[in-house]
């Protein structure tokens, strides 16, 4: 398949990216040759790592303070000049019975997961608009597509930032911005602690997930076991569902 976008030399800014998936796609973004990776992170102690770590190897990777929950972290980040990919990487996750879990666990997940990329989406688009070229990606979980009881509210977050990325798609694929969400199943990071099912290393999803940007790819599940879902999802839908609905808390 044909490269379309060169990630050399590009501006990157990824949420975050203090651990985890985050963390990894900062620094494979910036072995891949972009200019300049801003690392969001929400607090002092996490930004103060990054800086040491980047530092000990001299890589192009600038953290900063980023909230996606806070209008002006997430405003301050249009004054950094122009961004050619956001990368929508925060994300946290509630485990439980839907019913039964503390219901303001459920209203933080809606607002890091999916009004938390609306927010940067907000502030980012227009330069990309303006400029007539750039790349949102969200990271979302091949259980948006059939939900796993396990994390079921953060599946349903997850969900929606699909959803949103379909109607970003529709307002900003004719403006040169292609818009991508990519789905991983577990990834083996802090927020799969609690969960005893296979998971994927940071490394392998973020070499994927740079793959997919390179090939500008339409919303691609990572991993085999994501693909299987999906292929399930075509063949037979209620019964994919029966299956991973036996996953419960």
């Amino acid at each position: 398949m044909a490269l379309f976008m060169d990630i050399r030399n590009r501006r990157v800014l990824i949420t975050g990216a203090s651990r985890g998936l985050g963390r990894t796609l900062a620094f494979a973004f910036a072995a891949g040759g972009a200019r300049e990776v801003f690392a969001g992170a929400r607090n002092a102690a996490d930004i103060e790592k990054l800086k040491s770590d980047v530092a000990a190897i001299s890589a192009p990777i600038t953290p900063i303070k980023l909230d996606v929950t806070s209008e002006d972290d997430v405003n301050a980040t249009a004054n950094l000049g122009f961004i050619d990919i956001l990368v929508n990487n925060a994300g946290i996750a509630g485990y439980g019975d839907p019913l039964q879990m503390n219901f303001e666990t459920v209203v933080r997940e809606m607002n890091v997961n999916y009004f938390g990329a609306l927010r940067m989406a907000r502030a980012l688009a227009p330069q990309m608009i303006e400029r007539g070229e750039g790349m949102i990606v969200s990271v979302a979980t091949a259980f948006a597509k059939v939900n796993l009881p396990l994390v079921a509210t953060y599946c349903a977050s997850k969900a929606a930032l699909l959803s949103l990325g379909q109607a970003l798609r529709a307002y900003l694929g004719d403006k040169g911005v292609h818009v991508m969400t990519v789905m991983p199943t577990t990834i083996d990071t802090d927020m799969s602690k609690g969960a005893d099912v296979p998971k994927m290393t940071t490394e392998f999803v973020a070499t994927e997930i740079l793959r997919h940007i390179r090939e500008e790819t339409i919303d691609p599940p990572i991993g085999e076991e994501a693909e299987g879902i999906l292929d399930g999802l075509l063949k037979d839908p209620l019964a994919m569902e029966k299956m991973i609905g036996q996953i419960r808390a």
